[in-house]
């Protein structure tokens, strides 16, 4: 007897925009209510994430995957402290839609959301994950992070304290750091070398 395989979905992966936020607050919202890889303990809004993304589109890349016309996925980078000196440094989160797992929706993102931190020269990148997650870890870890720490019983949520862990990924350079470009004026090459590759 054959199987019929279903065939991989077409991810599209674009940048954020102002209609994407009723979608996002929706696929987001499902991990707040049901996990804890999210700290947050009550839903957020598309007029929350819309703030948020005003405040950090022009430094930071923010990036949805789309499949068949319905935003499946979604991640973004940010600050990861405000003193000066860490401004070569990114914290990375993501998230796909529930139904849209194993469909390589998070693969697609990362994809575009790594390559285009290191066109616009940022040297260290770090993913915080609620624990346990072996996914998600596993998951980073296919894209050169390492586990660097872990803080015991930080967050307590669904009755129970939680650990959060550090995966980082660094760049293997120790020169000096160059000014960070912004992501509007790399990501037409970024998306350019991606669709070629």
């Amino acid at each position: 007897m054959r199987h019929h395989l279903m065939p991989p979905a077409v991810v599209e992966v674009r940048p954020a925009a102002a209609g994407d936020w009723a979608a996002v607050a929706e696929l987001v919202n499902f991990y707040i209510a049901t996990t804890t890889v999210n700290f947050r303990t009550e839903p957020q809004t598309p007029q929350v994430w819309a703030e948020d993304w005003a405040r950090g589109r022009d430094r930071h890349p923010w990036l949805v995957a789309v499949v068949d016309g319905e935003v499946a996925g979604i991640a973004y980078a940010g600050q990861w402290k405000a003193r000066a000196a860490y401004d070569w440094c990114a914290e990375v989160t993501g998230y796909v839609a529930d139904g849209r797992r194993g469909q390589r929706v998070g693969h697609a993102l990362y994809r575009a959301l790594l390559a285009t931190l290191d066109a616009q020269g940022y040297r260290t990148v770090i993913g915080v994950i609620g624990l346990p997650n072996e996914p998600s870890a596993r998951f980073h870890e296919a894209f050169g992070f390492q586990h660097t720490g872990t803080l015991r019983g930080v967050g307590y949520k669904q009755g129970r304290w939680c650990d959060i862990g550090f995966w980082q990924r660094a760049a293997a350079t120790d020169a000096p750091p160059g000014e960070i470009r912004p992501f509007a004026a790399v990501w037409p090459q970024v998306r350019a070398a991606l669709d070629g590759s």
